[in-house]
């Protein structure tokens, strides 16, 4: 897809298995930015995305530590409800969740797609399998020290999590980015598509211009690969950490 990002056309279709370009060109990347609005789907992905991930740590880290640290009648069951909800595939909620967003009146809006992806209880699971396996002794210490519950979580718990947080970051922010069904079905208005609803009008009905859309698509790839790079240590150590249930 990089290599053909940087083909001309004629020579893509002339030449569809060649690995790299007889001449490398800018023209496929120049005429996405000037043909389509891609700066503003862009940023419409980004701030779902930031959107989704600052709503989820928030949701999740309270959740979480309900979960692992508080004691309250049916804890475990209700933990359980959520758990079950992992295994319903996410096209299932589709239905319910445009008419309960439309009630809302939250179609053609950024909360209207970054919300229900925050809602996932992935998050939930994630972070609690990492708490229960923080020490007993390490709450014991800092409640005879005087901390609350908030102070516990926010002095002890969040800073030890630091891993189970990265690889809870980087799911949601690749999941969101590359989110397709539900912005399709939720955004009816051309200046608030995101960036894989766009790379679908590129494609055409009919006429596909295999060049426009490659340099689409390598342009689209790029902040989530950079992300991925980064942070890809943290997030192996993460699932690895949090991965192992008590």
């Amino acid at each position: 897809m990089v290599s053909k990002s940087f083909t001309p056309t004629p020579e893509i279709l002339a030449r569809p298995g060649q690995l790299l370009p007889s001449a490398f060109t800018l023209e496929n990347l120049q005429e996405v930015l000037n043909r389509w609005p891609f700066i503003r789907w862009l940023i419409n992905s980004f701030i779902v995305t930031t959107g989704a991930v600052f709503v989820s740590l928030i949701v999740s880290l309270l959740a979480a530590f309900s979960f692992s640290r508080l004691q309250w009648r049916g804890r475990d069951a209700v933990f359980l409800i959520f758990l079950t909800s992992m295994f319903v595939p996410w096209e299932i909620n589709a239905i319910p969740l445009y008419f309960i967003t439309n009630k809302l009146g939250l179609l053609n809006t950024y909360p209207g797609i970054f919300l229900p992806i925050a809602a996932m209880p992935i998050g939930l699971f994630l972070l609690r399998q990492f708490f229960i396996n923080i020490p007993q002794a390490v709450e014991d210490a800092a409640r005879i020290d005087g901390c609350g519950s908030m102070g516990l979580l926010f002095r002890i718990m969040i800073p030890m999590s630091a891993p189970a947080l990265g690889a809870l970051v980087i799911f949601i922010f690749l999941f969101t980015w590359n989110e397709f069904f539900w912005s399709l079905i939720c955004l009816q208005r051309s200046r608030m598509l995101t960036l894989p609803i766009g790379l679908k009008m590129i494609m055409g009905a009919q006429d596909i211009e295999y060049g426009l859309l490659f340099g689409a698509s390598f342009l689209a790839m790029l902040p989530s690969l950079i992300v991925f790079l980064v942070l890809r240590r943290r997030i192996i150590r993460g699932i690895s950490i949090a991965g192992v249930a008590k």
